[in-house]
């Protein structure tokens, strides 16, 4: 009886265990699938309103002015800034020679200082980048860039500068409302570029970019170069989205850009460049750095991945205990280097690989069990997001050992009363048959060397302890 009860005690255990489990992982994976939907859509949502904000803007009649009147004035400031009389010939050219020295001056002074403080690796030729530029480049970004007294995050602040050209006075003409439609928008530049010299003729912020031309120049081949080409290619409305990727004027730091062309009439005169950062993306995705425990645990999180396998917000292991993170990505083998930029840019952003059950990004969507990123085994459900130009992916995880914690719990609770529960059915059992034993007769036989002999039948007619039933036993013997 007692194996019977332990048997049946065990199989009920492991049923519960095995309902319990399947249950909790039902609600796991519910939680995790809901979190995911929720953040895909905030996302997708976020792109198909620039993708309705730069369409928008290319069709005002203020945008397609500015470009037109810029794509004009661009190629006459040298010219316009300076006498045009022969006598000052030799003037001239001194200025343009201290332009081009105090540009130098810049872009190894106060440009690379800000670069290395945000990066490990060494800053490229910063001459090479400055030879590219022809002399009404160097004359603009001199102007624009250089000689405005605000600091280099601050060229935003400048409307016009004391110069009697037709591009200046354009400038403070435009410069204030289209800086207006860039915060509307909540964006980080916009670009007016001539659709035939590959000219940036004007961009809200004045950094290195700016006056170079992006057919030619030093910044063709980056993520603004590349949106610029897929947008004159382009026809009108159709918006094209380059990922983000790191960008020189930016200190390399990760950028994406969205395009679209412009047109005078049935004329494509331009391309409308918005500059996106990753701080809004950060902020949907992270809920503001908060994580609420109630939402997503401990141990919780929803991540951006790339089609190169890096992600696109910041870690929440990062923001909330750095020091860990780097130690934890450190020690399942990611690159020191990488390491050392997550550590000095404070992002995981295009930098943090992640190893996950899917490679393609492409139609993928399901639930899995796996090791993250930071070495932990975590429930994740995933799927790819819906946004023209980009593979992303979005994973929404929890460690395993928070996720399970409930199960231990209650499995726990189930093998303390089922343990109670046969400890009662064993004292039950052990009763009922000391309450048997007085009813019945005991009869003993003794052996006697080869024989056996059989005694009168000895009934007992009292009522014994346990104790006293062993003795008497024991006197038979």
């Amino acid at each position: 009886m007692i194996i019977a009860v332990l048997i049946t005690a065990h199989f009920i255990i492991k049923s519960a265990e095995f309902q319990a489990q399947y249950a909790l992982n039902d609600k796991i994976q519910n939680h995790l699938i809901a979190i995911r939907d929720t953040k895909k859509v905030q996302i997708e949502s976020y792109f198909q309103r620039l993708f309705h904000q730069i369409k928008l803007y290319a069709h005002l009649k203020e945008i397609t002015e500015a470009m037109r009147d810029f794509k004009e004035a661009f190629p006459k400031f040298k010219n316009e800034t300076q006498s045009a009389t022969v006598f000052q010939l030799k003037e001239r050219k001194l200025q343009q020679k201290k332009y081009r020295h105090v540009l130098a001056k810049y872009y190894n002074n106060e440009f690379v200082q800000a670069y290395n403080r945000l990066n490990i690796h060494c800053v490229p030729d910063m001459a090479n980048l400055l030879n590219q530029l022809d002399n009404n480049s160097i004359a603009l970004q001199y102007h624009y860039v250089v000689a405005h007294p605000n600091s280099l995050n601050h060229k935003i602040e400048l409307s016009t500068i004391s110069d009697a050209s037709s591009y200046t006075r354009l400038h403070y003409l435009y410069h204030n409302n289209i800086n207006e439609l860039k915060k509307i928008a909540k964006i980080e530049n916009i670009f007016l570029i001539d659709s035939d010299t590959g000219m940036i003729v004007y961009s809200v912020n004045k950094t290195l970019e700016f006056a170079t031309s992006l057919i030619d120049g030093a910044y063709a081949k980056n993520g603004l170069g590349k949106t610029f080409k897929k947008a004159t290619l382009a026809t009108r409305d159709e918006v094209v989205l380059v990922d983000f990727s790191p960008y020189l004027p930016a200190y390399d730091n990760y950028k994406a850009f969205l395009g679209t062309p412009l047109f005078d009439d049935e004329k494509k005169i331009g391309v409308l460049v918005f500059q996106l950062a990753i701080d809004n993306i950060n902020e949907m995705m992270t809920d503001g750095k908060t994580w609420r425990v109630e939402k997503y645990g401990r141990t919780g999180e929803t991540y951006l991945v790339a089609g190169d396998a890096t992600m696109r917000n910041d870690s929440r292991f990062l923001v909330e205990d750095k020091e860990d993170y780097l130690l934890s990505v450190s020690e399942i083998g990611l690159a020191h280097e990488i390491v050392s930029t997550i550590d000095i840019k404070n992002t995981s952003v295009g930098l943090q690989t992640i190893d996950n059950p899917s490679t393609t990004f492409s139609n993928i969507h399901g639930f899995d069990f796996y090791e993250d990123y930071h070495g932990e085994f975590v429930f994740s459900a995933y799927t790819s997001l819906d946004i023209p130009g980009l593979q992303w992916a979005i994973f929404s995880t929890l460690q395993e050992e928070e996720a399970l914690e409930p199960l231990e719990k209650f499995i726990h609770q189930i093998k303390s009363g089922a343990t109670h529960i046969v400890i009662i059915v064993l004292v039950i059992g052990l009763i009922s048959i000391l309450l048997i034993l007085p009813s019945n007769t005991l009869v003993v036989t003794r052996a006697v060397g080869n024989t056996e002999i059989s005694n009168h039948p000895t009934p007992i007619t009292k009522t014994y302890s346990l104790e006293q039933l062993i003795e008497h036993i024991n006197k038979l013997k």
